[in-house]
Order: structure tokens, then sequence, then C-alpha cells
């Protein structure tokens, strides 16, 4: 096979594989779930609550 055959080839698998990463294809659906909490969020809710009373 040429070497430029070849190339494409390889090309055309990644754009492809990068499609299929983009597309979330086969990811479990979370979207009923809510978001992750995320380090510090717990501070900030403290303060609020230390605020309310």
């Amino acid at each position: 096979m040429p070497f430029h055959l070849v190339l494409l080839l390889l090309f055309i698998v990644g754009l492809g594989l990068m499609g299929l990463a983009l597309s979330g294809y086969g990811s479990p659906d979370h979207s009923d779930q809510p978001p992750p909490r995320l380090p510090g969020h717990d501070i900030q809710d403290k303060l609020n609550r230390d605020t309310d009373s």
C-alpha cells in the first residue's frame, strides 16, 4: 500500500474516533441527577446559612 493511502486511512479513522468521542455515544445519561458538588461549595452554603439566621 502506498504511504499516502495509509496516511489518508489513518486520518479518516482518527476523525471518526474524535467524532465518536465528542458525540458522547454510549455514555450513560445523567441528566436526571443533580450536578456534582465541587470542593468549596459547602463553605459558601455555611456562610449563607450564617447570614440568614
